[in-house]
């Protein structure tokens, strides 16, 4: 927008014949300069090496939008199967309560063989109770929104029907469930899954929605392990590292999760919720317990779709992972849909990212590249704004102050390329990961740009008048102002405003604590090492007619160069004083931090 308007100026300028077509011409083409094309460049190659990165981690990127969105979680939604356990669970413990132990193991063997909605729990089953297939007269499939199954045999060996499900569910319409609570209890608290297998002596009647067959007598309780992934703990660890918050949402018992969270290395602190009591909450309290809760368990699919809404609404960056049907509602709610390989079709459709080889343990290291991807990408528009804007200031000034117009095309050329091109390509490579800043991005740009823009834009007018007034002052008495050779200022112009920009390059950075100022302490030298290389790159062009004349600049005198450098070192502090002393938050009355 602010290039459309210097061109709207310039064109005036030439129908009003002030200025010749060659200084429209050139002056056009700094203008457009000041279109940031690099940038684009800058950002292909961080998100290029960013998903090849990644891919090298066993995550594939399926979404362009994905790397961006991995740079902002701070909450990862996850359920326990496949995340911190490996799915593939064992049927550990039969207890018997209303008939003989193998009695009930032929029931149990025969209901895993017939049932046709077969999943890890029957499977689990009939590896241990062996059954031969029966035929069925009614059958309930298992749903995580009903948290039971049913099936009625069409055979005399089994009359009535048979349930299996989560205690506290069966718990409404099944007798002496109390006095089962203590084996059920004990289950639950050291992680085990436990479920009850119950009988109806009735038909089984199929309504929709199906509805628990009732009174419902006991015969057995089932205790299920399930296999902690070895780089479980780890991975939680790269989360905190990450600084990403994560929340545990599942359809098994809350005591459960919980107790297998907390073998995992979650912290011991972590509030736990079930679905049932998150049915009996208003929606302001169903907000308020998304957000401070940390355990989730028996949820339904349409609650775990409310709770990721509710973590978005609340001004949360939100990822989920999922791998059934039953995750697809929730993957569509977050900011970042993350599916499994070994999941269902559907889930891998919606998903930006999808884990191959079902490795959860590559997420906290994508969630790092995705923070290094944001890193560089946000330094290289640091640079490239800097520009802009100084160079756009001193258009301005220099036309209000001079009636001249301050750079040629080749100058410009060369400011933007020692300046911001060179630098830029390699910030994306030698970004790293960190934290989500306290401040947004749209604040830390602002608190980095606005006050090193301004005060360079001053330095560099300050500079350009001075020689601009020796150019003055030489010429013979009977020339005009117009005949004033702006070579020598506009040389010293780039000269002062090629040294401020790459000294901006180590407060991106800082090496060390001297250069803490608009970004924290880094330690990497390499950003300084660069700009010093590029600082010897523009003396080479200087020292080297060719090149010098290539770029239209002319030879200052070796003092000056020192002047200038030292000009630039002053800027550098007073800078570094106004970043840390935040002087232009206070003096424009606004908060930049």
């Amino acid at each position: 927008m602010i290039a459309c308007f210097l061109w709207i100026l310039v064109g005036i300028s030439f129908v009003s014949r002030v200025h010749s077509l060659n200084d429209v011409v050139q002056r056009v083409a700094v203008i457009a300069g000041l279109v940031p094309a690099g940038l684009l460049l800058a950002i292909t190659l961080a998100y290029g090496l960013g998903a090849v990165r990644m891919l090298g981690q066993n995550v594939l990127i399926q979404q362009a939008n994905a790397v961006e969105s991995l740079s902002n979680i701070n909450v990862l939604c996850l359920d326990k199967t496949g995340t911190l356990t490996t799915n593939q669970i064992h049927l550990q413990t039969v207890l018997a309560l209303d008939l003989p132990e193998a009695e009930l193991l032929a029931i149990l063997g025969d209901y895993a063989a017939t049932t046709q909605s077969g999943n890890r729990t029957s499977e689990a089953i009939a590896a241990v109770c062996p059954g031969q297939v029966r035929p069925i007269a009614a059958e309930v499939s298992f749903s995580s929104a009903r948290k039971w199954s049913a099936l009625a045999f069409d055979h005399p060996d089994y009359p009535g029907s048979y349930v299996l499900g989560a205690p506290e569910i069966l718990a409404a319409v099944t007798p002496l469930i109390a006095t089962l609570q203590p084996q059920i209890q004990a289950g639950t608290e050291q992680g085990l899954r436990v479920l009850l297998f119950a009988h109806h002596p009735g038909e089984l009647a199929i309504a929709d929605p199906p509805e628990l067959p009732t009174p419902l007598t006991p015969l057995g309780i089932l205790i299920f392990g399930d296999t902690l992934r070895p780089e479980a703990k780890a991975t939680l660890d790269g989360f905190a590292r990450a600084g990403i918050e994560v929340k545990i949402i599942s359809g098994d018992n809350p005591q459960t999760v919980a107790a297998l969270a907390r073998q995992a290395g979650l912290q011991s602190d972590i509030k736990v919720v079930s679905g049932q009591e998150l049915a009996q909450m208003d929606p302001a309290e169903f907000a308020q317990v998304a957000q401070t809760s940390t355990i989730f368990g028996r949820i339904t699919p349409d609650q775990k779709a409310r709770l990721v809404r509710c973590l978005r609404d609340s001004g949360r960056y939100v990822a989920m992972t999922g791998d059934g049907v039953n995750d697809v509602l929730s993957l569509k709610q977050a900011n970042l849909a993350i599916a499994m390989e070994s999941g269902s079709k559907a889930t891998r459709g919606v998903a930006d990212i999808v884990l191959l080889n079902d490795s959860f343990a590559a997420l906290p290291r994508a969630f790092l590249e995705g923070q290094r991807i944001r890193n560089g990408v946000q330094d290289a528009m640091k640079l490239f704004m800097v520009r802009g804007l100084c160079v756009t200031l001193l258009i301005f000034a220099t036309a209000v102050v001079t009636d001249s117009f301050p750079l040629e095309n080749k100058q410009s050329a060369i400011i933007a390329l020692i300046g911001v091109g060179f630098p830029t390509m390699f910030i994306p490579v030698w970004a790293t990961p960190g934290a989500l800043p306290r401040r947004s991005m749209v604040r830390s740009m602002l608190h980095f740009i606005v006050p090193a823009s301004l005060s360079l834009a001053l330095v560099s007018l300050l500079i350009y008048l001075l020689y601009l007034v020796v150019a003055v002052l030489d010429l013979p008495p009977e020339a005009e102002l117009t005949d004033v050779d702006l070579a020598i200022p506009r040389t010293a112009l780039v000269t002062i405003l090629i040294m401020g920009q790459l000294l901006l390059i180590p407060f991106l950075k800082p090496p060390t604590t001297a250069w803490v100022g608009g970004e924290p302490l880094s330690g990497d030298w390499r950003y300084a090492m660069v700009a010093v290389v590029l600082l010897g790159g523009y003396f080479v062009i200087v020292a080297v007619p060719a090149f010098r004349q290539f770029f239209e600049l002319s030879r200052l005198s070796n003092f000056s160069y020192l002047f200038i450098g030292c000009v630039a070192l002053e800027w550098c502090l007073i800078l570094r004083l106004i970043w840390r002393t935040r002087f232009l938050d206070h003096f424009l009355g606004v908060d930049l931090d």
